[in-house]
C-alpha cells in the first residue's frame, strides 16, 4: 500500500512537469522556473523513497521504526527537545490486558465508590511489593456522562452464586487497560468485550432482512437510502458533517461517532436489519494541493465507516461491504429517478 501510494504521487508530479512545461498550465505564485525546480526536487525524494520500499519488499524487509515519532528524533538531534522530554515521549504509554480470575485485570484496577459516585483508577505498583501483594497507587478517573452508566456495568461485578457456606461469590467482566499520556493529561483508554448480534456478512452471504439501508459515505456527509430487499427505494436522507474537512484527528473521531448515533437511531425509526457499505481501500491518489488532498484522502471515510459498522453491529444490524464501482450510475438511473 505504501509502495502504490508513492507511485501514484510520482505520476501525479510527471503529469504537472509535463503539463508545465507544454504550456497547458501556468504557476499562479512563482515564476516557472521556480515552479519546475521545486517539482523536480519533490519528483527526485518520491523516486529515492519508492527505491527503498521496492528494496524492503525485495529483501522481505520492513522499515525501522522510530519510537516517539520521527519529527521528535530529529528535533531531538537538534537539541530542540530535552533528553527528559524525548524519554517521556519514548515512555508514554502503559498497557495492562485482562485477566477473568483476577477481577477483571491485574495490575490496572478500575473501582466505583457508591458513597462519592466517583470513579477510581488503581494501578499496582511493584517498587513496593510487600510479601504476597503490592499497594496500589489510586487516582481519581474521570468518566464522561454519556459512558458512566456503561462503564458501572463493566466494572462493577455482577454476583455469579452462593458457596456452601452462603457466602456469594462475584463474577467480574475481564477488560484491558491503556494509559496514555498527553500533554501533562493521561488518559484511559479501556477495552472490552459485548455480547451482540449484528456481524459483518461474507462476500457469499445473502441478505434476509425485509428493508435495507445502502450507505455511501463522503467526507463531508454521509447519504442513506431505505430500500426494500427487492431493490424498490422508500426514502433517502443526508447526514452533513463538513467539519470532517479540516479538525485534527481527535476531533473527527467524536465527529465519526456523533454522526454514527444519528445514522443508527434513524435506521432503527426504519426498523431497518442490515445495512450495505461501500468496501473502502487505502489506497490514495496524492496531489501537490492541501486541500485536495484533504478532501480525496479516504482517512476520514474509514473512521466514519469505522464508526458506523461498530455501532451498527453493537445494536444488531447485518452489514455487508460491496465493491463501490457502479453504484453512482445505478443511484442515478434508479434511485435519483424515483425521489424525482
Amino acid at each position: 500500500m505504501r509502495i502504490e501510494g508513492v507511485q501514484g504521487k510520482i505520476k501525479k508530479i510527471v503529469m504537472k512537469i509535463e503539463d508545465y512545461k507544454t504550456g497547458k498550465k501556468r504557476p499562479k505564485k512563482v515564476s516557472l522556473e521556480v515552479c519546475l525546480k521545486g517539482l523536480d526536487a519533490r519528483l527526485e525524494k518520491l523516486q529515492l523513497k519508492e527505491s527503498v520500499l521496492l528494496k524492503h519488499q525485495k529483501d522481505q524487509t520492513i522499515p525501522k521504526v522510530i519510537f516517539g515519532g520521527k519529527r521528535n528524533f530529529y528535533e531531538r538531534m537538534k537539541g530542540k527537545i530535552s533528553r527528559i522530554e524525548w524519554k517521556d515521549l519514548r515512555s508514554n504509554t502503559l498497557y495492562s490486558r485482562g485477566d477473568k480470575s483476577k477481577k477483571g485485570n491485574l495490575n490496572i484496577r478500575i473501582v466505583f465508590d457508591e458513597k462519592e459516585q466517583q470513579f477510581y483508577l488503581e494501578v499496582a505498583n511493584p517498587l513496593l511489593a510487600e510479601v504476597r501483594k503490592s499497594p496500589r497507587l489510586r487516582f481519581k478517573l474521570h468518566v464522561p456522562d454519556k459512558y458512566f452508566n456503561e462503564i458501572v456495568d463493566v466494572v462493577v461485578p455482577d454476583v455469579a452464586g452462593f458457596t456452601s457456606k452462603g457466602k456469594p461469590y462475584e463474577e467480574f467482566m475481564v477488560y484491558s487497560i491503556e494509559l496514555k499520556r498527553k500533554r501533562g493529561r493521561v488518559y484511559a483508554h479501556i477495552t472490552y468485550d459485548l455480547n451482540v448480534h449484528g456481524y459483518l456478512l461474507k462476500w457469499n452471504e445473502k441478505i434476509q432482512s425485509d428493508i435495507v439501508a445502502g450507505i455511501d459515505i463522503n467526507v463531508d456527509r454521509v447519504a442513506v437510502s431505505i430500500l426494500t430487499r427487492q431493490g424498490n427505494w422508500l426514502e433517502s436522507k443526508t447526514f452533513y458533517c463538513h467539519e470532517m474537512e479540516y479538525v485534527k484527528s481527535n476531533r473527527k473521531s467524536n465527529m465519526a461517532g456523533e454522526i454514527a448515533k444519528d445514522i443508527v437511531q434513524y435506521l432503527l425509526s426504519w426498523n431497518v436489519g442490515a445495512m450495505v457499505l461501500e468496501d473502502i481501500t487505502l489506497k490514495q491518489d496524492h496531489d501537490t494541493n492541501k486541500r485536495f488532498n484533504r478532501l480525496v484522502h479516504s482517512y476520514s471515510k474509514t473512521k466514519i465507516q469505522k464508526a458506523i459498522i461498530s455501532r451498527g453491529i453493537k445494536f444488531g444490524f447485518k452489514i455487508k461491504k460491496v465493491n463501490p464501482a457502479y453504484t453512482s450510475v445505478i443511484g442515478r438511473f434508479k434511485i435519483v429517478k424515483n425521489m424525482d
